[in-house]
């Protein structure tokens, strides 16, 4: 991963399969990387507390990767810090993560001792009755989400046969060897989600692939080739010794929707009515004029009755996570005055301290 940039990613996904979790990737413990994990209910702190130590990190001009929250994308979930093999996360639900190798690799951080438990207690009632009504929302959400995936048009039977795939393939070969030079090591593959399904609609980031990527082909998936395309380019560019971001689909994350290649500034995402690449791409790889035009005229109505299907079912989950994230905000609203904030901010301190060796 370029080891000179700010950037964001999501490692989370509300997915057709419900809440999806690319945490257990996010640092590499056996590899020197050291972890905290960050305990503590709503309102302590914990995305405050991540984002004083990547500001401290900025101004001293070091590469700082965040993780935005895939359910309010103004929340932090995680800062890594490539420079100095550390990074901070949220360990609490729905990614409850546990420490590694604890006091070698990783170690916890309870914020949630800045609470004024004998005040919060007096407000138990209310405190249940949102978390009740919080969890009853997300439950309804990922059913729309579950059925949105079982509609969608990129996964319509039948449109691909061997013979395209094999002419794909074909293609992408060509391709891989006019970009993708052999080197001598085995390439290694770290997963990131560059967009999410949130609270305030579909999110691409548009800024972390210009961070990374100058050149970026985009390629057809209406039909779902493109995830196919890429899929198949992930393996291609492993063998070939390049280091990859690959980015799975936030509703099906079987399935890919961008691959980045940081070394050589070189980004593949695949662009459909959901997602748009709001640049002019490097060059656009036109994988649906390969289908079978006699297929696809023969399936073009239920083609774009389930294209309109989904995008109703995935707005109809966007507006239950909305209504969830309100309540959310209720819920920080009856925490936040029995925070001792002070006294987190001194903690954030003395981990700013230790992360620079001050």
């Amino acid at each position: 991963m370029n080891n000179e940039k700010v950037t964001h990613f999501f490692l989370g996904a509300n997915s057709k399969d419900g809440f999806y979790s690319l945490y257990d990737d996010f640092v590499n413990l056996k590899e020197g990387d050291f972890l905290w994990v960050l305990k503590g209910g709503p309102g302590c702190g914990k995305s405050s507390f991540m984002r004083k130590l990547g500001a401290a990190a900025e101004k001293k001009g070091l590469p700082v990767q965040y993780i935005i929250c895939s359910g309010d994308p103004d929340s932090l979930d995680g800062v890594y810090f490539p420079s100095l093999c550390a990074g901070f996360v949220d360990g609490t639900a729905p990614h409850v993560i546990e420490t590694t190798y604890p006091g070698a690799a990783s170690q916890y951080l309870n914020l949630g001792e800045f609470y004024d438990t004998d005040a919060l207690s007096k407000i138990l009632d209310e405190i249940v009755r949102i978390n009740d009504e919080y969890k009853a929302l997300y439950a309804k959400a990922y059913e729309y989400l579950a059925a949105a995936g079982l509609m969608s048009a990129k996964r319509y039977p039948g449109l691909w046969g061997e013979a395209e795939k094999s002419r794909i393939i074909k293609k992408l070969k060509g391709l891989a060897a006019r970009e993708l030079k052999q080197l001598d090591k085995k390439g290694r593959i770290s997963y990131r989600f560059i967009s999410a399904i949130s609270c305030k609609g579909i999110i691409f980031l548009q800024q972390s692939v210009d961070e990374l990527c100058d050149r970026v082909y985009t390629v057809d998936n209406e039909l779902g080739m493109g995830n196919f395309y890429l899929d198949q380019l992930s393996e291609i560019a492993i063998d070939k010794g390049y280091d990859i971001i690959a980015c799975p689909d936030p509703l099906d994350p079987k399935h890919m929707q961008a691959v980045l290649i940081p070394q050589l500034s070189l980004g593949f995402i695949t662009t459909d009515s959901e997602s748009k690449y709001a640049k002019t791409p490097y060059r656009h790889l036109r994988l649906d004029a390969m289908a079978d035009k006699s297929k696809v005229s023969a399936a073009k109505s239920k083609l774009r009755y389930s294209k309109k299907l989904c995008a109703q079912l995935v707005n109809a989950a966007i507006e239950l996570l909305s209504q969830a994230k309100d309540l959310h905000d209720e819920l920080e609203k009856y925490y936040n005055p029995h925070v001792d904030f002070d006294a987190l901010y001194e903690t954030a301190a003395d981990h700013i301290r230790w992360l620079f060796d001050e």
